[in-house]
């Protein structure tokens, strides 16, 4: 599975290379190569967000069961 920072390693490099694809294409928005990129980029970061979300979800619910066993 792979790691946070490499996710973000991987976004950081897949969104130069869609900066560069940008620079290159003669109409961006027709061009299928810039399309891919701007895929790609958009799904690597609902993947790392979705990796954040289930972290976050994971602390709440260990502290929720914390309280619920000191209010015991």
């Amino acid at each position: 599975m792979v790691t946070l920072e490499k996710l973000q390693e991987h976004i950081a490099k897949s969104k130069s290379q869609l900066a560069e694809e940008v620079k290159k294409a003669e109409n961006p928005s027709l061009s299928l190569d810039v399309r891919k990129k701007k895929k790609k980029v958009r799904r690597l970061t609902r993947k790392a967000g979705k990796m954040i979300y289930t972290a976050k979800k994971a602390e709440e619910k260990k502290k929720s069961k914390k309280s619920l066993k000191e209010a015991s």
